[in-house]
Protein backbone atom coordinates (compact mmCIF):
# COMPACT_ATOMS: atom_id res chain seq x y z
CA UNK A 1 0.00 0.00 0.00
CA UNK A 2 1.41 3.37 -1.00
CA UNK A 3 2.13 5.60 2.01
CA UNK A 4 0.65 9.07 2.27
CA UNK A 5 2.77 12.05 1.34
CA UNK A 6 2.79 14.51 4.22
CA UNK A 7 2.74 18.19 3.30
CA UNK A 8 3.25 21.32 5.34
CA UNK A 9 0.58 23.79 4.18
CA UNK A 10 0.89 27.47 5.05
CA UNK A 11 -2.75 28.60 5.02
CA UNK A 12 -5.08 30.61 7.26
CA UNK A 13 -8.26 28.70 6.42
CA UNK A 14 -8.50 25.03 7.41
CA UNK A 15 -11.31 24.63 4.85
CA UNK A 16 -9.11 26.00 2.07
CA UNK A 17 -6.31 23.64 3.13
CA UNK A 18 -8.69 20.69 3.09
CA UNK A 19 -9.90 21.68 -0.40
CA UNK A 20 -6.27 21.78 -1.50
CA UNK A 21 -5.66 18.25 -0.19
CA UNK A 22 -8.83 16.97 -1.85
CA UNK A 23 -7.73 18.50 -5.14
CA UNK A 24 -4.36 16.71 -4.91
CA UNK A 25 -6.08 13.42 -4.10
CA UNK A 26 -8.25 13.94 -7.13
CA UNK A 27 -5.03 14.22 -9.17
CA UNK A 28 -3.87 10.83 -7.84
CA UNK A 29 -1.57 12.07 -5.08
CA UNK A 30 -2.07 10.38 -1.72
CA UNK A 31 -1.47 13.21 0.74
CA UNK A 32 -1.95 14.27 4.33
CA UNK A 33 -1.31 17.74 5.62
CA UNK A 34 -0.14 19.77 8.59
CA UNK A 35 -1.65 23.25 8.39
CA UNK A 36 0.05 26.32 9.89
CA UNK A 37 -0.79 30.01 9.64
CA UNK A 38 2.03 31.68 11.59
CA UNK A 39 5.81 31.66 11.43
CA UNK A 40 6.12 30.25 14.95
CA UNK A 41 3.76 27.39 14.12
CA UNK A 42 5.68 26.79 10.90
CA UNK A 43 8.94 26.63 12.83
CA UNK A 44 7.51 24.06 15.25
CA UNK A 45 6.05 21.98 12.42
CA UNK A 46 9.34 21.93 10.49
CA UNK A 47 11.11 20.74 13.62
CA UNK A 48 8.55 18.07 14.48
CA UNK A 49 6.64 16.89 11.42
CA UNK A 50 8.02 14.51 8.83
CA UNK A 51 6.88 16.61 5.92
CA UNK A 52 8.19 16.10 2.37
CA UNK A 53 7.19 19.41 0.78
CA UNK A 54 5.86 22.87 1.63
CA UNK A 55 2.90 24.50 -0.12
CA UNK A 56 2.65 28.16 0.82
CA UNK A 57 -0.62 29.86 -0.01
CA UNK A 58 -0.34 33.57 -0.70
CA UNK A 59 -1.28 35.88 0.75
CA UNK A 60 -1.48 34.60 4.32
CA UNK A 61 -1.84 37.22 7.03
CA UNK A 62 1.08 37.15 9.45
CA UNK A 63 3.15 34.78 7.31
CA UNK A 64 4.35 36.43 4.08
CA UNK A 65 5.58 33.99 1.40
CA UNK A 66 9.09 35.49 1.30
CA UNK A 67 9.44 35.19 5.09
CA UNK A 68 8.10 31.63 5.08
CA UNK A 69 10.55 30.76 2.29
CA UNK A 70 13.49 32.17 4.28
CA UNK A 71 12.47 30.11 7.32
CA UNK A 72 12.17 26.94 5.22
CA UNK A 73 15.62 27.47 3.73
CA UNK A 74 17.03 28.00 7.20
CA UNK A 75 15.52 24.85 8.73
CA UNK A 76 14.80 22.47 5.84
CA UNK A 77 16.53 23.60 2.64
CA UNK A 78 16.03 20.12 1.17
CA UNK A 79 12.21 20.48 0.98
CA UNK A 80 10.46 21.58 -2.24
CA UNK A 81 8.76 24.97 -1.67
CA UNK A 82 5.77 25.71 -3.93
CA UNK A 83 3.85 28.98 -3.82
CA UNK A 84 0.08 28.86 -4.57
CA UNK A 85 -0.98 32.45 -5.32
CA UNK A 86 -4.53 33.73 -4.97
CA UNK A 87 -3.43 37.10 -6.37
CA UNK A 88 -0.90 36.23 -9.07
CA UNK A 89 1.93 38.71 -9.62
CA UNK A 90 4.71 38.24 -12.16
CA UNK A 91 7.00 40.49 -10.15
CA UNK A 92 6.36 38.49 -6.97
CA UNK A 93 6.79 35.20 -8.84
CA UNK A 94 10.18 36.26 -10.22
CA UNK A 95 11.30 37.53 -6.82
CA UNK A 96 10.33 34.35 -4.97
CA UNK A 97 11.93 32.10 -7.58
CA UNK A 98 15.15 34.10 -7.27
CA UNK A 99 14.99 33.65 -3.51
CA UNK A 100 14.80 29.88 -3.92
CA UNK A 101 11.16 28.89 -4.39
CA UNK A 102 10.85 25.80 -6.59
CA UNK A 103 7.56 26.69 -8.32
CA UNK A 104 4.90 29.42 -8.40
CA UNK A 105 1.31 28.57 -9.41
CA UNK A 106 -1.77 30.80 -9.62
CA UNK A 107 -4.68 29.27 -7.70
CA UNK A 108 -6.70 28.92 -10.90
CA UNK A 109 -4.01 26.53 -12.17
CA UNK A 110 -4.56 24.15 -9.27
CA UNK A 111 -4.79 21.09 -11.61
CA UNK A 112 -1.07 21.63 -12.28
CA UNK A 113 -0.18 21.31 -8.60
CA UNK A 114 -0.12 17.50 -8.51
CA UNK A 115 2.31 17.08 -11.45
CA UNK A 116 4.40 20.03 -10.20
CA UNK A 117 4.60 18.50 -6.73
CA UNK A 118 5.66 15.11 -8.07
CA UNK A 119 8.29 16.73 -10.29
CA UNK A 120 9.73 18.74 -7.43
CA UNK A 121 9.81 15.67 -5.20
CA UNK A 122 11.79 13.80 -7.85
CA UNK A 123 14.18 16.73 -8.22
CA UNK A 124 14.55 16.93 -4.44
CA UNK A 125 15.46 13.24 -4.33
CA UNK A 126 18.09 13.86 -7.01
CA UNK A 127 19.44 16.82 -5.03
CA UNK A 128 19.63 14.71 -1.87
CA UNK A 129 21.52 11.98 -3.70
CA UNK A 130 23.84 14.60 -5.13
CA UNK A 131 24.48 15.99 -1.65
CA UNK A 132 25.21 12.48 -0.36
CA UNK A 133 27.62 11.86 -3.24
CA UNK A 134 29.33 15.21 -2.72
CA UNK A 135 29.61 14.56 1.02
CA UNK A 136 31.12 11.15 0.38
CA UNK A 137 33.53 12.61 -2.16
CA UNK A 138 34.47 15.30 0.32
CA UNK A 139 34.99 12.72 3.06
CA UNK A 140 37.08 10.59 0.69
CA UNK A 141 39.16 13.59 -0.29
CA UNK A 142 39.67 14.61 3.33
CA UNK A 143 40.62 11.03 4.22
CA UNK A 144 43.02 10.86 1.27
CA UNK A 145 44.56 14.20 2.25
CA UNK A 146 44.82 13.21 5.92
CA UNK A 147 46.62 10.01 4.96
CA UNK A 148 49.02 11.34 2.32
CA UNK A 149 49.88 14.47 4.29
CA UNK A 150 50.77 12.53 7.41
CA UNK A 151 52.86 9.67 6.06
CA UNK A 152 56.49 9.60 5.07
CA UNK A 153 55.79 7.93 1.73
CA UNK A 154 55.79 10.08 -1.40
CA UNK A 155 52.34 10.07 -3.04
CA UNK A 156 51.85 11.47 -6.54
CA UNK A 157 48.83 11.55 -8.83
CA UNK A 158 49.91 11.66 -12.48
CA UNK A 159 48.06 12.07 -15.75
CA UNK A 160 48.53 9.52 -18.52
CA UNK A 161 51.60 11.40 -19.81
CA UNK A 162 53.31 11.26 -16.43
CA UNK A 163 52.67 14.92 -15.62
CA UNK A 164 52.03 15.80 -12.01
CA UNK A 165 48.45 16.43 -10.91
CA UNK A 166 49.16 16.19 -7.17
CA UNK A 167 52.18 15.68 -4.92
CA UNK A 168 52.04 14.93 -1.20
CA UNK A 169 53.91 17.34 1.12
CA UNK A 170 56.54 14.63 1.70
CA UNK A 171 58.10 15.66 -1.66
CA UNK A 172 59.05 19.09 -0.35
CA UNK A 173 62.14 18.14 1.68
CA UNK A 174 63.64 16.58 -1.46
CA UNK A 175 62.65 18.97 -4.26
CA UNK A 176 62.05 22.65 -4.92
CA UNK A 177 58.38 23.57 -5.31
CA UNK A 178 58.95 24.78 -8.89
CA UNK A 179 60.41 21.41 -9.88
CA UNK A 180 57.37 19.45 -8.67
CA UNK A 181 54.65 21.95 -9.60
CA UNK A 182 51.39 20.77 -11.14
CA UNK A 183 51.91 19.86 -14.80
CA UNK A 184 55.66 19.19 -14.50
CA UNK A 185 57.16 15.89 -15.64
CA UNK A 186 57.45 13.24 -12.95
CA UNK A 187 60.43 11.69 -14.78
CA UNK A 188 62.72 14.75 -14.63
CA UNK A 189 64.29 13.94 -11.24
CA UNK A 190 64.76 10.23 -11.92
CA UNK A 191 68.39 9.19 -12.42
CA UNK A 192 69.20 9.22 -16.17
CA UNK A 193 70.24 5.55 -16.03
CA UNK A 194 66.81 4.57 -14.64
CA UNK A 195 64.57 7.09 -16.42
CA UNK A 196 63.65 5.21 -19.59
CA UNK A 197 63.03 1.97 -17.70
CA UNK A 198 60.62 3.70 -15.30
CA UNK A 199 58.97 5.54 -18.20
CA UNK A 200 58.39 2.16 -19.84
CA UNK A 201 56.85 0.74 -16.63
CA UNK A 202 54.54 3.78 -16.43
CA UNK A 203 53.41 3.44 -20.06
CA UNK A 204 52.64 -0.23 -19.44
CA UNK A 205 50.50 0.69 -16.43
CA UNK A 206 48.55 3.21 -18.52
CA UNK A 207 48.11 0.73 -21.37
CA UNK A 208 47.07 -2.28 -19.28
CA UNK A 209 45.67 -0.70 -16.12
CA UNK A 210 47.93 -3.01 -14.09
CA UNK A 211 50.41 -1.36 -11.76
CA UNK A 212 53.92 -2.61 -11.10
CA UNK A 213 56.42 -2.26 -8.29
CA UNK A 214 59.77 -0.86 -9.41
CA UNK A 215 63.00 0.40 -7.89
CA UNK A 216 64.84 3.47 -9.17
CA UNK A 217 67.00 6.36 -8.03
CA UNK A 218 66.22 10.03 -7.57
CA UNK A 219 69.08 12.33 -8.57
CA UNK A 220 68.74 15.43 -6.40
CA UNK A 221 69.94 18.92 -7.24
CA UNK A 222 72.84 18.68 -4.78
CA UNK A 223 74.10 15.58 -6.59
CA UNK A 224 73.01 13.14 -3.91
CA UNK A 225 71.11 9.97 -4.77
CA UNK A 226 68.07 8.50 -3.04
CA UNK A 227 66.97 4.94 -3.71
CA UNK A 228 63.20 4.59 -4.13
CA UNK A 229 60.70 1.73 -4.30
CA UNK A 230 57.56 2.72 -6.18
CA UNK A 231 54.13 1.16 -6.67
CA UNK A 232 51.70 2.44 -9.33
CA UNK A 233 47.91 2.06 -9.33
CA UNK A 234 45.72 2.97 -12.31
CA UNK A 235 42.56 5.06 -11.87
CA UNK A 236 39.86 4.55 -14.50
CA UNK A 237 37.34 7.16 -15.62
CA UNK A 238 33.62 6.56 -16.23
CA UNK A 239 34.50 5.34 -19.72
CA UNK A 240 36.62 2.55 -18.23
CA UNK A 241 39.87 4.00 -19.58
CA UNK A 242 42.88 4.82 -17.40
CA UNK A 243 42.75 8.53 -16.65
CA UNK A 244 45.22 8.88 -13.79
CA UNK A 245 47.95 6.88 -12.07
CA UNK A 246 48.58 7.06 -8.33
CA UNK A 247 52.23 6.39 -7.53
CA UNK A 248 53.31 5.69 -3.96
CA UNK A 249 57.09 5.80 -3.49
CA UNK A 250 59.08 4.82 -0.44
CA UNK A 251 62.63 5.95 0.30
CA UNK A 252 64.71 2.79 0.69
CA UNK A 253 68.13 4.47 0.75
CA UNK A 254 68.81 3.37 4.33
CA UNK A 255 67.59 -0.13 3.51
CA UNK A 256 69.90 -0.31 0.49
CA UNK A 257 72.82 0.91 2.60
CA UNK A 258 72.06 -1.70 5.25
CA UNK A 259 71.79 -4.43 2.62
CA UNK A 260 75.17 -3.39 1.20
CA UNK A 261 76.68 -3.42 4.68
CA UNK A 262 75.25 -6.86 5.35
CA UNK A 263 76.58 -8.15 2.02
CA UNK A 264 79.99 -6.72 2.85
CA UNK A 265 79.87 -8.26 6.32
CA UNK A 266 78.93 -11.63 4.82
CA UNK A 267 81.88 -11.40 2.43
CA UNK A 268 84.45 -9.92 4.82
CA UNK A 269 86.72 -11.34 7.48
CA UNK A 270 85.92 -9.12 10.46
CA UNK A 271 89.41 -9.20 11.99
CA UNK A 272 91.43 -8.21 8.94
CA UNK A 273 88.82 -6.56 6.70
CA UNK A 274 89.88 -8.80 3.81
CA UNK A 275 87.45 -10.96 1.83
CA UNK A 276 86.66 -14.16 3.68
CA UNK A 277 87.19 -17.64 2.26
CA UNK A 278 83.74 -17.89 0.67
CA UNK A 279 84.01 -14.56 -1.11
CA UNK A 280 87.61 -15.16 -2.16
CA UNK A 281 86.74 -18.55 -3.70
CA UNK A 282 83.93 -16.85 -5.61
CA UNK A 283 86.37 -14.29 -7.01
CA UNK A 284 88.81 -17.06 -7.91
CA UNK A 285 86.07 -18.97 -9.75
CA UNK A 286 85.36 -15.86 -11.81
CA UNK A 287 89.05 -15.44 -12.65
CA UNK A 288 89.32 -19.12 -13.59
CA UNK A 289 86.31 -18.75 -15.89
CA UNK A 290 87.99 -15.74 -17.49
CA UNK A 291 91.10 -17.78 -18.24
CA UNK A 292 88.84 -20.42 -19.81
CA UNK A 293 87.19 -17.83 -22.06
CA UNK A 294 90.33 -16.00 -23.10
CA UNK A 295 93.26 -18.23 -24.04
CA UNK A 296 95.67 -15.27 -23.90
CA UNK A 297 94.65 -14.17 -20.42
CA UNK A 298 96.91 -15.29 -17.57
CA UNK A 299 96.46 -15.16 -13.82
CA UNK A 300 98.24 -16.59 -10.80
CA UNK A 301 97.42 -17.45 -7.20
CA UNK A 302 99.53 -17.13 -4.04
CA UNK A 303 98.93 -19.21 -0.93
CA UNK A 304 100.46 -17.55 2.16
CA UNK A 305 101.06 -18.86 5.67
CA UNK A 306 102.54 -17.02 8.66
CA UNK A 307 105.62 -18.85 9.92
CA UNK A 308 105.45 -20.18 13.50
CA UNK A 309 102.19 -18.34 14.17
CA UNK A 310 101.32 -20.73 17.03
CA UNK A 311 104.42 -19.58 18.89
CA UNK A 312 103.15 -15.99 18.79
CA UNK A 313 99.82 -17.01 20.32
CA UNK A 314 101.47 -19.23 22.92
CA UNK A 315 104.16 -16.74 23.98
CA UNK A 316 102.43 -13.38 23.57
CA UNK A 317 98.72 -14.23 23.63
CA UNK A 318 95.91 -14.19 21.13
CA UNK A 319 95.65 -10.40 21.15
CA UNK A 320 99.22 -10.25 19.86
CA UNK A 321 98.36 -12.94 17.32
CA UNK A 322 95.44 -10.85 16.08
CA UNK A 323 97.76 -7.86 15.71
CA UNK A 324 100.14 -9.97 13.57
CA UNK A 325 97.21 -10.98 11.32
CA UNK A 326 96.15 -7.33 10.93
CA UNK A 327 99.75 -6.28 10.24
CA UNK A 328 100.13 -8.84 7.44
CA UNK A 329 96.78 -7.77 5.94
CA UNK A 330 97.83 -4.12 5.92
CA UNK A 331 101.22 -4.97 4.33
CA UNK A 332 99.54 -6.99 1.57
CA UNK A 333 97.14 -4.14 0.81
CA UNK A 334 100.08 -1.79 0.33
CA UNK A 335 101.61 -4.10 -2.26
CA UNK A 336 98.46 -5.04 -4.20
CA UNK A 337 97.32 -3.47 -7.43
CA UNK A 338 93.70 -2.31 -7.81
CA UNK A 339 92.82 -5.45 -9.80
CA UNK A 340 94.34 -7.87 -7.28
CA UNK A 341 92.33 -9.66 -4.58
CA UNK A 342 93.62 -10.79 -1.21
CA UNK A 343 91.64 -12.94 1.19
CA UNK A 344 91.92 -14.66 4.55
CA UNK A 345 91.10 -18.34 4.11
CA UNK A 346 91.21 -19.15 7.80
CA UNK A 347 93.55 -18.98 10.82
CA UNK A 348 96.93 -17.69 9.63
CA UNK A 349 96.35 -18.72 6.00
CA UNK A 350 95.89 -16.09 3.27
CA UNK A 351 95.70 -16.09 -0.52
CA UNK A 352 96.07 -13.56 -3.34
CA UNK A 353 94.76 -13.53 -6.93
CA UNK A 354 96.96 -11.70 -9.46
CA UNK A 355 94.96 -11.21 -12.69
CA UNK A 356 97.16 -10.80 -15.77
CA UNK A 357 100.23 -12.13 -14.00
CA UNK A 358 102.08 -15.10 -15.52
CA UNK A 359 103.95 -17.44 -13.24
CA UNK A 360 107.29 -15.60 -13.42
CA UNK A 361 105.69 -12.24 -12.62
CA UNK A 362 103.75 -13.80 -9.76
CA UNK A 363 106.95 -15.26 -8.33
CA UNK A 364 108.63 -11.83 -8.38
CA UNK A 365 105.63 -10.27 -6.65
CA UNK A 366 105.56 -13.04 -4.04
CA UNK A 367 109.23 -12.60 -3.20
CA UNK A 368 108.85 -8.82 -2.93
CA UNK A 369 105.94 -9.29 -0.55
CA UNK A 370 107.89 -11.87 1.49
CA UNK A 371 110.82 -9.47 1.93
CA UNK A 372 108.52 -6.55 2.82
CA UNK A 373 106.84 -8.56 5.57
CA UNK A 374 110.16 -9.71 6.98
CA UNK A 375 111.45 -6.13 7.06
CA UNK A 376 108.46 -4.63 8.91
CA UNK A 377 107.69 -6.16 12.30
CA UNK A 378 104.21 -6.04 13.86
CA UNK A 379 103.81 -3.98 17.03
CA UNK A 380 102.07 -5.05 20.24
CA UNK A 381 102.23 -3.20 23.56
CA UNK A 382 105.15 -1.11 22.21
CA UNK A 383 107.00 -4.34 21.45
CA UNK A 384 108.09 -5.55 18.05
CA UNK A 385 106.86 -8.94 16.87
CA UNK A 386 108.99 -10.20 13.96
CA UNK A 387 106.92 -11.81 11.21
CA UNK A 388 107.91 -13.96 8.23
CA UNK A 389 105.76 -15.77 5.72
CA UNK A 390 105.99 -18.76 3.39
CA UNK A 391 104.37 -18.52 -0.05
CA UNK A 392 103.30 -21.07 -2.63
CA UNK A 393 102.63 -19.85 -6.18
CA UNK A 394 100.76 -21.43 -9.09
CA UNK A 395 99.29 -20.18 -12.32
CA UNK A 396 95.65 -20.74 -13.32
CA UNK A 397 95.45 -23.20 -16.20
CA UNK A 398 92.83 -23.35 -18.93
CA UNK A 399 92.44 -27.03 -18.02
CA UNK A 400 91.56 -26.30 -14.37
CA UNK A 401 88.08 -27.55 -13.57
CA UNK A 402 87.67 -24.83 -10.95
CA UNK A 403 89.21 -22.79 -8.19
CA UNK A 404 90.14 -25.80 -6.08
CA UNK A 405 92.55 -27.09 -8.77
CA UNK A 406 94.81 -24.04 -8.72
CA UNK A 407 94.45 -23.65 -4.95
CA UNK A 408 95.57 -27.27 -4.55
CA UNK A 409 98.75 -26.63 -6.57
CA UNK A 410 99.52 -23.40 -4.71
CA UNK A 411 98.90 -25.18 -1.40
CA UNK A 412 101.34 -27.96 -2.34
CA UNK A 413 103.94 -25.33 -3.22
CA UNK A 414 103.30 -23.64 0.14
CA UNK A 415 103.83 -26.95 1.92
CA UNK A 416 107.20 -27.38 0.22
CA UNK A 417 108.17 -23.81 1.18
CA UNK A 418 107.46 -24.59 4.83
CA UNK A 419 109.25 -27.95 4.63
CA UNK A 420 112.27 -26.23 3.09
CA UNK A 421 112.80 -23.92 6.04
CA UNK A 422 110.04 -21.26 5.76
CA UNK A 423 110.38 -17.58 4.84
CA UNK A 424 110.64 -18.46 1.18
CA UNK A 425 108.66 -18.71 -2.08
CA UNK A 426 108.08 -21.99 -3.94
CA UNK A 427 106.47 -22.23 -7.38
CA UNK A 428 104.50 -25.16 -8.82
CA UNK A 429 103.98 -24.84 -12.53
Amino acid sequence: MKSELRLLIVETSAAEADSLLQALRGQGVEVAGTVVSTLSAMREALAAADCKAIICCHPVAGCPAATALALAQELRPDLPFIVLAREPSLELAVGLMKLGAHDYLPVDELPRLGPALERELRDAAVRRRQVIIENRLHESYELFRAIVENVGDLVAVLDTEGRRVYNSPSYRPLFNERDIRRGSSSFAEIHPEDRERIRSVFRKTVATGIGECAEFRFLLKDGSIRFMESDGRAIRGVDGKVSKVVVVSRDITDQKRLEAELREMAATDMLTGLPNRRHFIGQLEQETARVHRDGEHSASVLMIDIDHFKRVNDSSGHVAGDQVLRHLSATMRQELRRVDTAGRLGGEEFAIILPGAALADAELFADRLRRKVAETAAMHDSRELPVTISIGVSEIRATDAGAEDVLGRADRALYRAKESGRNRVVVEA
